[in-house]
């Protein structure tokens, strides 16, 4: 895969997918925006993949986050060809009769709005330039329930619905 030169930008980028999907983007050429809440991992990842990275904190359930993380990348690198909605929630793994509504309905911001943000901050200047990728991380748990992951189950749907009407 060859990327070079092309701007990445991955939410929740401080481990796991997110960090994996850096590490590869930056070996194949690209320049990649490293997003995540906290800092210091993607500071850390940042500095180890090189001038070709940067780290930006930024809470994905506030669209302002979002769109100034997408300035400051472009500001850094240029114009964004690929952006990567990864950040993602777990909690809280309880019965639905049980959950506690706001840290079910925290769940949803961050894998749903977050997702809503990303796409929404940035589809204008990709269509404008008649060019850009947009990934979305779902889960097979978006497909099917999940004994008492109903904030998970529901969220991961709900983004790749979302993606699915972004055709």
């Amino acid at each position: 895969m060859n990327m070079n030169d092309k701007v990445v930008l991955i939410t929740g980028a401080s481990r796991g997918i997110g960090a994996a999907s850096a590490r590869a983007f930056a070996d194949a050429g690209a320049k990649v925006a490293l997003v995540a809440r906290s800092t210091a991992q993607i500071e850390t990842l940042a500095a180890d993949i090189g001038p070709n990275a940067i780290a930006i904190s930024c809470d994905v359930t506030s669209y302002g986050d979002v769109a100034a993380a997408i300035a400051k990348t472009e500001d850094a690198f240029g114009p964004l060809d690929i952006f990567i909605g990864n950040a993602g929630s777990l909690d809280p793994i309880s019965h639905l009769a049980d959950s506690d509504p706001d840290v079910w309905g925290k769940t949803i911001d961050v894998n749903l709005k977050g997702v809503f943000n990303g796409m929404r901050a940035a589809m204008p200047d990709m269509i404008k330039r008649g060019k850009g990728t947009i990934i979305t991380v779902s889960s097979g748990a978006a497909h099917g329930p999940v004994e008492a992951w109903s904030s998970y189950c529901a969220s991961k749907a709900g983004a790749y619905m979302l993606t699915r009407c972004a055709d």
